[in-house]
């Protein structure tokens, strides 16, 4: 068979067998579960009537008892202290007594008198201590309720706490007389027995729905329908024993349980039913089922087998025809005739998929190229004409304009610096989606700055201006909504012809510009800027003084004082209402004066801050609040470490040259005004250095030097006090001795002759 062929067979038979399955195995599935949940409502409905049968009879036997109770007799004679020759009352109580034997199921009643010590029965007029157990009265009379039914298992017991029940009875009503008395000790009972085959008479005895048993408050079986209320498997009575909801189900024991709590009198309802039984008849369900998907299985397989025949024709013919053209391979691939049909359609096809697909994926691309051409005049109105319908620009005729956005800052967000162009990318993409197609003709990134070409919707002037200021704010909104970013926007004038986009960009740069004295989160058309108000323009000489000072603390290493200065610099510029473009200009001024400063220290400027061209950089920044961070945080502080390193180098250098000149030249007139005739610095900068560096000043190292020299030659030499005088520059030997007493505590004779007794 061929290959093709049986595949398709095979998947014809798998495309109906798998469904055939799957609806068969659901409608096993749900016609069980409707067999269980009908059998479940079943018991749910037999256990209400049941419930609502047994406690009619209950609430007949109360009504009974009520009736007799408030009867003018019983309120005339019950809690009177009755003699056996009371016939008359006996009489009349008695006959009331007997009524309540006419109610269904009732057996026996008994009126106790508990004051008087009397009972009436069906015994007559009796002592109340013929009952049987005394402790079953007191036990009747501690209970909380006036009035309340109890239910035992087995045979009454005497003891028990529903113990006193005669013969077949396990029902029986109690009522405390008075009914409506404060709490406290009873003065009669009235107790009424039923009997067991009274309540049994109603119970459903139906094998379909299992069996219904009956259980007192503590959760034991007294009744049943079907044999003795002790097979209740415990598995359910332990269940039913920890159930705290009125009603439910559960299934234990293979046994599947429906229970109703009542709250009339506390009895549970359950009725339990074998699983097995419930699931017997779904077996047949089953067998119906599986027969009628094998049948439809086999219908379905010959339907497949003489659709897949016919379907397979066209390409056995296709194969033929491929044949036919002497292509060799074909006689070893007859197994795989269809794949080999794929194979000759794909090569024929490929070439101009993979272009439609290089040409999909750089379309967009292409398109944003064409644009920046056209942003930086690059595009004749031919060369325009040419591409126009290629790249799907919008209707003729109709005005545009340019948007330029710029990020103001990212100072205080949670962005930084190198996030910047990822951050545009972002925006580029968040306007493309905002603003529908129909209205735009592209954007792209250029220069720090994201750029929108737009069609307006009409082409009066001042509704297009409004439309593109609308536009811009939409814009705005969403970007700070989704990236949290302060941004600004320029909007250039409309105009008409696609060549003069070049000069619409730049009108929308130079709208951004004045956020230096609008400040930022700024929506600008250029057709505003001659309202803005300008400044009048000072003099630079105003600000050259704080220049000169942040210069100079920036030589002397003065971080704080050349911060200071930098800000009142920047200040004093802002506040005369400069433009970007002075501003910028008087910046890139500065930066070349620190790069002055720096070359003259034997380093480069963009060496320190770590890039190739710091002037491309600063280029790159388009706000006046970005390049006053830029100058605060990269180039005044690598400035000022950069210079303070070299200072502090300096200074190690000329304190010890000063240090090795007076060792030299100790015995010679040395003075801080010949030391700055060599080493060409001023005195009082070099007094300065030496004491910084040294720990002390110029004039007393070179004394304490020269006492020393004097001490070594006075121990290891025979020379006079004058002679040393003379040799350590000394004009007259007293102005020396008074320098050593000063320094050694003692006269140079003295400490030669200490020296020379120690010895």
């Amino acid at each position: 068979m061929p290959k093709f062929l049986y595949r398709l067979l095979v998947f014809s038979l798998l495309l109906s067998a798998i469904p055939v399955g799957c609806i068969g195995f659901f409608s096993y599935y749900m016609a069980s579960r409707d067999v269980g949940e009908k059998v479940s409502e079943g018991n749910e409905q037999i256990l209400l009537q049941n419930q609502m049968r047994i406690e009619q009879i209950l609430k007949n036997v109360e009504m009974g008892a009520v009736q007799y109770i408030n009867s003018s007799v019983a309120r005339d004679y019950l809690f009177a202290g009755l003699r056996s020759d009371d016939f008359e009352k006996i009489n009349n109580l008695s006959k009331g007594l007997y009524n309540l034997h006419s109610l269904a199921g009732v057996t026996d009643t008994r009126l106790i008198n508990l004051e008087h010590g009397w009972m009436i029965s069906k015994l007559g007029f009796t002592s109340s201590d013929e009952l049987g157990d005394p402790r079953l009265l007191s036990e009747y009379a501690k209970r909380p309720q006036n009035l309340f039914w109890l239910a035992s298992v087995a045979k009454p017991v005497s003891s028990d706490m529903e113990g006193g029940l005669s013969g077949d009875d396990a029902i029986r009503l109690v009522v405390k007389l008075p009914m409506i008395a404060a709490a406290g000790a009873p003065k009669a009972l009235l107790i009424i027995d039923l009997s067991e085959e009274s309540l049994l008479s109603n119970l459903t005895k139906n094998s379909q729905f299992g069996t219904i048993y009956v259980l007192n408050r503590e959760r034991e079986p007294f009744l049943t329908s079907f044999g003795s209320a002790d097979e209740l498997q415990s598995s359910i009575l332990q269940r039913m024993h920890a159930a705290t909801d009125p009603e439910g189900a559960f299934a234990t024991g293979g046994m599947e349980v429906n229970y109703k709590v009542s709250s009339y009198n506390g009895w549970s309802y359950v009725s339990v039913v074998s699983i097995k039984e419930i699931t017997k008849a779904t077996k047949k369900i089953a067998l119906l089922t599986l027969s009628v998907c094998l049948i439809i299985c086999v219908i379905v397989a010959l339907a497949a087998f003489y659709g897949s025949s016919r379907m397979y024709r066209p390409f056995r013919r296709l194969f033929m025809m491929l044949e036919q053209f002497g292509e060799g391979e074909l006689q070893n691939k007859r197994q795989d005739e269809f794949k080999l049909i794929e194979e000759r359609f794909s090569s024929l096809f490929s070439t101009r998929n993979q272009l439609q697909q290089q040409l999909q994926v750089q379309h967009r691309q292409v398109k944003e190229f064409f644009l920046l051409k056209l942003l930086m005049g690059q595009v004749s109105e031919s060369e325009f004409t040419y591409k126009y319908e290629t790249y799907g620009f919008g209707e003729k005729g109709k005005a545009l304009g340019v948007l330029a956005l710029q990020i103001d800052s990212l100072t205080d967000t949670r962005y930084l610096e190198s996030d910047k162009e990822l951050l545009l990318f972002a925006i580029n993409n968040i306007v493309g989606e905002l603003i529908p197609s129909g209205r735009i003709l592209g954007t792209l990134l250029l220069d720090q700055s994201q750029v929108t070409l737009l069609l307006g919707d009409s082409e009066h002037p001042e509704k297009l201006k409004n439309d593109f200021y609308r536009t811009a704010e939409l814009i705005r909104s969403k970007v700070h909504e989704l990236l949290q970013l302060k941004i600004s926007i320029g909007i250039s004038r409309p105009f008409h012809r696609y060549t003069h986009a070049m000069d619409a960009y730049s009108e929308a740069l130079e709208a951004l510009k004045r956020r230096i004295s609008l400040g930022n989160e700024l929506i600008l058309s250029y057709e505003d800027i001659d309202t803005v108000p300008r400044g009048g323009g000072q003099p630079a000489a105003s600000w050259n003084h704080f220049e000169e000072s942040l210069l100079q603390c920036m030589k002397t290493g003065d971080s704080a004082g050349a911060f200071e200065f930098f800000n009142q610099y920047t200040a004093s510029i802002l506040d005369n209402g400069v433009t970007f473009n002075d501003f910028q200009n008087l910046m890139l001024q500065l930066i070349s004066k620190v790069y002055q400063l720096i070359q003259q220290q034997g380093g480069t400027l963009d060496g320190l801050m770590g890039t190739k061209s710091v002037m491309s950089r600063f280029m790159k920044l388009n706000t006046a609040e970005e390049i006053i961070t830029w100058f605060k945080t990269e180039l005044i502080p690598s400035s000022v470490s950069f210079l303070q390193g070299r200072i502090d180098s300096q200074y190690i250098n000329i304190a010890h040259q000063m240090v090795e000149l007076i060792h030299k030249k100790y015995d010679q007139d040395i003075t801080l005004e010949s030391c700055s005739e060599q080493f060409r610095y001023h005195p009082v900068y070099l007094s300065r250095v030496f004491k910084k560096e040294i720990g002390m000043t110029f004039i007393d190292y070179l004394t304490n030097y020269r006492m020393d020299m004097a001490k070594m030659w006075l121990r290891d030499s025979n020379m006079k006090i004058s002679e040393i005088a003379e040799r350590l520059s000394y004009s007259n030997s007293t102005g020396f001795i008074r320098t050593f007493r000063k320094a050694a505590g003692m006269t140079p004779g003295q400490y030669r002759e200490n020296h020379t007794r120690t010895q």
